[in-house]
């Protein structure tokens, strides 16, 4: 199932009240959280930068302004289903780059965490659409699954069970150590 991109009406408040934050401010905000969330998606942060632009390009061609309370969740439900779309027609991007490595110089250590993060990108890349979506927004994004069930539009418990799908799926899908 992919999501319309019909916006909601009960989204939480308007972004800058809530966060106290100017309007430009809360919008530089959401659109950082929104690049991160299409990184997670895409594995490719040029290919994030696009789809984030290309979210907002829509969102003014359909009249849905940051002064809307459905602003937030209508971007993260755009940007899922762009996402979603162009990881069909993308190869990925290098990992090895993207690592921070912790003050570590034992290049043993840096291939061990890069195949695990590689892996781990490969586990995330077999789960189902519905399931990676949601393990993203919780894991990467920190919503909490009343966010996760606007942003979707599935209802809350739907959320819990994608994301408990998901980690049950990786569970079997990564190696033990």
């Amino acid at each position: 199932m992919t999501y319309a991109l019909r916006p909601t009406s009960d989204a939480p408040e308007r972004p800058e009240l809530t966060a106290g934050l100017t309007a430009r401010a809360a919008i530089e905000d959401l659109r950082r959280r929104l690049v991160r969330y299409a990184v997670k998606l895409l594995w490719n942060r040029d290919d994030a930068e696009e789809v984030t632009q290309e979210a907002f390009g829509i969102a003014i061609e359909h009249g849905v302004t940051h002064a809307e309370s459905r602003f937030g969740p209508w971007m993260f439900r755009t940007v899922g289903n762009l996402c979603l779309n162009r990881r069909r027609k993308r190869k990925h991007e290098p990992l090895d780059k993207w690592i921070e490595h912790a003050g570590e110089d034992d290049p043993v250590e840096k291939a061990a965490q890069l195949e695990r993060l590689t892996m781990l990108r490969e586990a995330i890349e077999k789960l189902p659409d519905q399931q990676r979506i949601a393990i993203v927004l919780k894991t990467q994004q920190q919503m909490d699954y009343g966010d996760m069930a606007h942003i979707m539009e599935i209802s809350e418990s739907a959320a819990r069970g994608h994301v408990h799908q998901a980690r049950r799926k990786l569970a079997e899908l990564m190696p033990q150590e």
